[in-house]
């Protein structure tokens, strides 16, 4: 099974939460500094993508730290 992870990259604030301090294995910092799903998770868009279920926690934890609320994560 796998774990939908979103990320709305207009509202992101670049903070760098995600992927510094949570989740590096699902999140990275773009060339803009927004946040971005890592390539090999991607589905369509650097916005989107599926995880393995064993990231869900890792994931979710990213998503928990954004502090303007842009990332989805759902199973």
């Amino acid at each position: 099974m796998t774990v939908k992870v979103e990320i709305d990259q207009e509202g992101c604030i670049q903070c760098g939460r995600c992927y510094n301090d949570e989740c590096p294995e699902v999140y990275k910092e773009g060339e803009d500094g927004t946040s971005e799903i890592v390539e090999q998770y991607r589905a369509g868009s650097s916005a989107e993508g599926n995880v393995p279920d064993e990231l869900f926690d890792c994931a979710s934890k990213g998503a928990d730290a954004c502090p303007v609320t842009v990332i989805i994560v759902s199973k």
